[in-house]
């Protein structure tokens, strides 16, 4: 029988390696949902494709785009934040969540309470809310499988091992585009230079978050409450060859580590293949054309959003979720020439700060600080 997929967030490039391996997977799966923001073109093209049930477009001033593409076909187009959540709230054996930033957060929240199985790329919904989201899925027996590479790297160095067993676990970051250069050579530096990055092609946020190294940070928390782990047993390494994507060391200092080509679809295709694995086409690792692997600690003084990040996990969930809310504000006044690629950190930092404890213990109380801390970063924003 075939699994019933729903792809939040088609036409980015999770989305697409996601719909790349159904197509070479057609006997296993079969396309429920999928949605986008405002790539009305792919989005329908996919719509022909795969024939899906639903097809969500969040940007309201394109609907009668999507309606004249998908006119003859029978395909219900649900349109905004309400069609996100009604496609999230069917029920399917597994949801990828590919949307960046807190707009995930909603519909993975009601995708769990439906008791679907998450394949979440989505961190910044658990550095938000994962104090609700994990026992939610605990609740429901929803599985939450990780397809960053680096959390499904570890889940998989898990495989048949017992956290107790567990002194530490290792995530790895390439290092972005400016790994050879200083905290002030980097002050100033453009959004066209920061969106480069050496190893992975990814969206525009996630980009610069790997350049500021507050994504490494992020995955910190996403991977705390992942694994039920607390700050000290999370770190992370600078690898630029971006070949071994996580490990995990034991009580007896033996480490597993796990190593894939750096192609998105290695770990969403076990998500999706999951507990059985896959035939996937991606380039091979032939470890006898390497030549070596690097390792480095990351400088919290190159590099402070990283720290700023590892920091709180542990901490009252407020101030994971400010954080987020501030470096989404962060990023994107960044990408529109409003703020200098320094001032990131001095605007997170500044926020996290200023921000008053509130006890986030339901659903709309995460929405609603959001939306407060927001509030905060835009405030200091102008006077930077």
């Amino acid at each position: 029988m075939k699994k019933l997929v729903s792809v939040l967030g088609a036409t980015g490039s999770v989305g697409a390696s996601t719909l790349q391996i159904v197509r070479e997977n057609p006997d296993k799966f079969q396309i429920i949902g999928i949605t986008a923001h405002s790539n009305v073109a792919l989005l329908a093209k996919l719509a022909i494709e795969f024939m899906p049930k639903f097809v969500v477009l969040s940007d309201l001033n394109l609907v009668s785009d999507i309606e004249t593409r998908l006119a003859h076909l029978e395909i219900e187009i649900l349109i905004g934040e309400e069609g996100l959540d009604f496609l999230a709230s069917q029920k399917t054996d597994i949801l990828v969540a590919a949307i960046s930033g807190f707009a995930g957060f909603k519909p993975i929240f009601k995708a769990i309470s439906v008791g679907t199985d998450i394949a979440i790329a989505n961190k910044e919904a658990l550095v938000a809310g994962g104090h609700l989201l994990m026992p939610l899925a605990k609740e429901k027996d929803v599985n939450i499988l990780p397809i960053d590479s680096e959390h499904n790297a570890i889940y998989q160095c898990m495989m048949g091992h017992h956290w107790d067993d567990v002194e530490h676990i290792t995530l790895t970051a390439s290092g972005g585009p400016f790994l050879a250069m200083t905290r002030e050579e980097m002050h100033d530096i453009s959004p066209v230079k920061a969106l480069k990055h050496p190893t992975w092609d990814m969206g525009a946020k996630i980009s610069i978050d790997s350049a500021t190294m507050m994504n490494k940070g992020l995955e910190s928390i996403e991977a705390a409450w992942l694994f039920g782990i607390g700050r000290e047993k999370v770190s992370a390494v600078i690898h630029p060859q971006s070949i071994i994507h996580g490990f995990v060391t034991f009580k007896d200092d033996t480490i597993i580590s796990h190593m894939a080509p750096a192609d998105m679809k290695v770990p969403i295709s076990h998500a999706l293949g999951w507990p059985e694995r896959l035939k996937i086409q991606t380039e091979k690792l032939d470890l006898t054309q390497i030549s070596s692997l690097e390792f480095m600690e990351i400088n919290h003084e190159q590099f402070p959003c990283y720290n700023l990040a590892h920091q709180l996990i542990g901490e009252e969930p407020c101030y994971a979720a400010a954080l987020n809310a501030a470096n989404e504000i962060a990023v994107s006044l960044y990408l529109e020439n409003k703020l200098a690629f320094g001032d990131i950190y001095s605007l997170c930092t500044k926020t996290v700060n200023m921000i008053e404890i509130r006890s986030l213990d339901d659903y709309q109380s995460v929405i609603d600080y959001d939306s407060f801390a927001r509030g905060i970063a835009r405030s200091i924003a102008l006077l930077l």
